[in-house]
């Protein structure tokens, strides 16, 4: 998890309203609540049989609703009935079908999506087709869109989205990027944010040719542009590898106000090997927002060049940031004379011994000492860290560490490797050492996992809370023996939805994620993810969320939380139904992390940008109504102090 049913809102190709209405809220004794039960039970318990029925209904409505719940259910059975369902008079089961279709269908069916493209009279509707045909027909789909001539803005909307998911980094053919950028007129922030979007997934070989393009859609966007308009353009900017895209990445981050803009260019200058990288990667560590000095960090991490140790150790002492402080003492201690390694090296481990940092500042801590040249250090941090001694975030960072500083195919890496799979078993160590074993050859993998290994290992995995740790170790076994990677199966269906708290679960009911930074204030989606928000009122009601922490962190991405282990690794003994709904990953959209379809639980992420890549592969459930400069602020290892239930919203 390192990482919607459906929406009864009827919405059109990006949030375009098909037709006027929608449903009632949801409440105690709401009739919508009750009439959809039938629909929300059936998907949720995967009865494509069921859902069949239900899309010859007399109910308009309800036929919408069955089409949709297909996009979550995904079963290909489900296509010739989807394929009738184009022909709907009524054009929100239409256009439910259409975006259902891209979860159902394969490239051997894009061409009949093509042939109800043109004759479709309503353009979001053509615009879902659209859609539908780049998430299943990739390359082919998205070749025969662009021999299309796209009037209305939604078609074009949806069109765009196609062209996203049909892009792959590997293509060769810059037909995309070249439709993408001729639609970008300064006039629509939307659309041209979708257009950028196309440009920013594809290769950097691919956008080279499009620089000047680029960066005269740069010229053209007021310094006070839609930050998330400007995002994937800096992002594609910094694909690129032109010196001219350098200078524009450079004065955005010495100038621009906006700290999220800042941290993507100073992510884009980190690819590039120009003279004043190194330089403007240094100064950003003691940039005034937390988000650009992590982000600072990473790319100091990767760096080849450093200044001498005496400037790196002078650098760390005046740091007031620990989470910049610690990680430059460890780059002291590869770049320092052996004195000043011995202060910072008695240093770190005076910080570590004294446990008041926090688990993840001890990570930090961990990580730092792992970068000493002296052998013995690393030797002696592993071991004792790897004994279920400490918190699961520390032994993890001592493995990962490890496995790092150890040379490939070395006996102490070897060593390393077995230990994690001996008692005690760690799932997260286990996880993160099949993770690295599925890049080793069948002969390494052979000799640090043996057969009489697997059993004991397998026993001490609970089948669904260890769910994403099985998968991994079975991908590994599978690589060691010459077989194929299984693919991933989704869990027995083993947590329903309870129907009386959905009952009670109003449409607009709020809670308040509490940090150390403020608050930040969700409203619910039970139209979109019934189960999803049941599940996520009950662990609140519960206080569950209460003291845990977020432990991943992506500037330009996601914060998320709530994991039990604190790493990533930990989840419920159940699972849910991932629910698929018309609403995107957009800035401020919540949602939960999964290890693969039907595997979500209790883990959550707040978007902190846009990330067209996550439509329809993980829930939506919830969007943030306040509080997203507080979620801008979060960092790896803040705490959620409290979530709290506060209320819904009446309408006037």
């Amino acid at each position: 998890m390192r990482s919607i049913l459906y929406g009864i809102l009827l919405l059109a190709a990006c949030g375009t309203p098909v037709v006027d209405g929608g449903s009632a809220p949801y409440g105690p004794g709401s009739s919508t609540a009750k009439t959809d039960w039938p629909i929300i039970d059936t998907q949720d318990h995967r009865d494509v049989r069921s859902l069949l029925a239900f899309m010859t209904d007399t109910s308009a409505n309800v036929r919408a609703r069955a089409a949709l719940a297909f996009a979550s259910v995904g079963d290909s059975d489900a296509v010739p009935a989807l394929l009738h369902a184009l022909n709907d008079p009524d054009p929100t089961v239409r256009a439910n079908a259409a975006f259902a279709f891209g979860f159902c269908g394969d490239s051997t069916d894009v061409h009949r999506l093509v042939e109800r493209y043109s004759p479709e009279e309503n353009a979001a509707v053509r615009g879902r087709i659209a859609e539908a045909v780049g998430r299943c027909g990739r390359r082919a789909g998205a070749d025969l869109l662009l021999r299309r001539t796209l009037l209305a803005r939604a078609d074009t909307l949806g069109v765009l989205r196609g062209l996203f998911f049909a892009t792959t980094t590997g293509s060769t053919d810059t037909s995309h990027v070249r439709y993408a950028l001729s639609l970008i007129t300064g006039h629509d922030a939307e659309l041209d944010a979708a257009a950028l979007q196309v440009c920013a997934r594809c290769a950097p070989a691919l956008l080279k040719p499009f620089t000047r393009k680029l960066l005269d859609v740069a010229m053209m966007m007021p310094d006070e542009g839609e930050v998330e308009m400007r995002l994937p353009l800096l992002n594609a900017l910094g694909r690129t590898g032109d010196k001219d895209a350098f200078i524009r990445l450079q004065e955005t981050l010495m100038n621009d106000p906006e700290p999220r803009l800042r941290a993507m260019a100073l992510k884009g200058i980190g690819r590039f090997e120009e003279p004043r990288r190194n330089e403007l990667v240094l100064n950003a560590l003691t940039d005034s927002s937390g988000m650009v000095r992590d982000q600072a960090v990473e790319e100091v991490l990767k760096l080849k060049e450093l200044p001498d140790g005496e400037t790196l150790w002078t650098m760390a002492q005046r740091h007031a940031d620990p989470r910049v402080k610690i990680p430059m003492y460890g780059l002291v201690l590869r770049t320092a004379d052996a004195d000043t390694r011995r202060t910072c090296r008695m240093l770190l481990k005076s910080m570590l011994e004294q446990g008041e940092a926090g688990p993840y500042l001890n990570a930090a801590l961990i990580r730092a000492r792992m970068r000493d040249p002296d052998g013995n250090v690393a030797a002696g941090l592993a071991e004792p860290l790897m004994k279920n001694t400490s918190a699961p975030v520390e032994r993890l960072a001592a493995f990962e560490s490890a496995f790092d500083v150890y040379p490939e195919r070395s006996t102490a890496r070897i060593e390393l490797l077995q230990q994690v799979f001996m008692p005690p078993y760690d799932p997260g160590l286990v996880a993160a050492a099949s993770e690295r074993l599925i890049n080793e050859e069948p002969g390494t993998i052979s000799v640090v996992l043996k057969d009489a290994m697997l059993a004991p290992v397998r026993n001490a995995l609970h089948p669904i809370r260890d769910l994403e740790t099985r998968q991994l170790l079975d991908a590994v076994v599978a690589r060691r023996d010459g077989m194929d990677t299984p693919v991933h199966a989704s869990p027995p269906f083993n947590h329903p939805i309870d129907s009386v708290r959905l009952a009670h679960i109003t449409t607009g009911t709020r809670y308040r994620i509490v940090t150390s930074h403020g608050s930040v204030v969700v409203e619910l989606e039970p139209e979109a993810a019934p189960g999803s928000c049941v599940a996520f009122d009950s662990l609140v009601s519960a206080g569950y969320y209460n003291g845990k922490f977020f432990h991943r962190v992506v500037p330009d991405f996601v914060a998320q939380g709530g994991c039990p282990r604190g790493d990533g690794y930990g989840g419920m003994p159940w699972s849910l139904r991932t629910e698929v709904g018309l609403q995107g990953f957009t800035t401020g959209a919540v949602g939960l992390a999964s290890a693969g379809k039907d595997t979500e639980s209790c883990q959550f992420f707040i978007m902190l940008a846009d990330a067209p890549h996550l439509d329809g592969r993980y829930t939506r459930f919830a969007h943030v109504v306040s509080g997203m400069d507080v979620a801008w602020k979060l960092r790896v290892g803040d705490g959620i102090q409290q979530v709290e239930r506060i209320g819904a919203v009446t309408a006037p």
